[in-house]
């Protein structure tokens, strides 16, 4: 039998588009509309901001559709992706529909990467809505107006790491410590002893579990996912956090348990 969905869900980032945001949303009967919007109000201009998506409130609430803002940096692609990627996680058992078109360049590839995160995407709907007409940019104004057709975009699949990966970066995370060598000089960076990080995972660090360790966790996130880097002080192996590693955590730092 066929899931059920309960609710139609949208999530809509806000530049200085209304009709993109308020005609899909009403078009496909959207009970629910999450907006991104930019989270510095302290930010020059802010106040347009806010009247935008005030007013794409008001226009929502005309026709009974629920409005909630989420707050997040328009100008980071990670953050982005990860408070995208919560909403999705959020809102699962309903139909997400995800609109590229209402906000940055940043938000179209933040969006579009939070839904490649997902293993389960049956319910998951980026859309594209092409404006009806193209002004020159006059700001404030809104820079297109109408909707011509609004376009379904397929998600494409990317691999994420299996659970137990994500977890062992939590972990290294979570437990790191400034990496001393021989004792002295700190290197600047922080990790955890690999024999510890079997202890938190496995229960103890005996040679059966640092096998484990090696074979199931720490080569696939060095050598498959370049999450990680191992440090070799003294007779102590360390685990350190690589800039991919730590994106990886931070975007995925809720799993998909559905």
């Amino acid at each position: 039998m066929a899931k059920l969905y309960s609710k139609r869900i949208q999530i809509a980032p806000v530049g200085f588009e209304i009709d993109r945001v308020v005609i899909p949303a009403k078009k496909e009967k959207a009970e629910k509309v999450y907006l991104m919007v930019h989270k510095n109000i302290t930010e020059a201009n802010y106040a347009v901001h806010k009247k935008y998506y005030t007013l794409i409130q008001k226009k929502l609430k005309a026709a009974k559709i629920e409005t909630e803002l989420v707050y997040c940096d328009w100008k980071n692609i990670e953050e982005i992706t990860r408070v995208a990627r919560d909403l999705i996680l959020k809102e699962a058992d309903n139909e997400i529909a995800i609109n590229l078109a209402s906000g940055s360049k940043n938000h179209a590839i933040g969006l579009d990467r939070a839904c490649m995160t997902f293993r389960k995407r049956d319910n998951i709907h980026p859309f594209y809505p092409e404006a009806k007409n193209y002004r020159a940019v006059k700001y404030p104004c809104q820079q297109s107006s109408g909707v011509k057709q609004i376009k379904q975009v397929p998600i494409h699949r990317i691999i994420v790491p299996d659970p137990e990966l994500i977890e062992a970066l939590r972990i290294i995370r979570s437990n790191g410590e400034i990496i001393k060598r021989s004792g002295f000089a700190e290197i600047g960076k922080k990790g955890i002893k690999k024999k510890d990080l079997a202890k938190l995972i496995f229960g103890s660090g005996d040679k059966t579990n640092m096998v484990r360790l090696q074979r199931n966790i720490t080569e696939k996130l060095d050598q498959v996912w370049q999450a990680i880097e191992i440090i070799s002080i003294g007779r102590s192996d360390w685990i350190s956090l690589t800039d991919e590693g730590k994106y990886l955590r931070f975007v995925l730092r809720n799993e998909e348990t559905y």
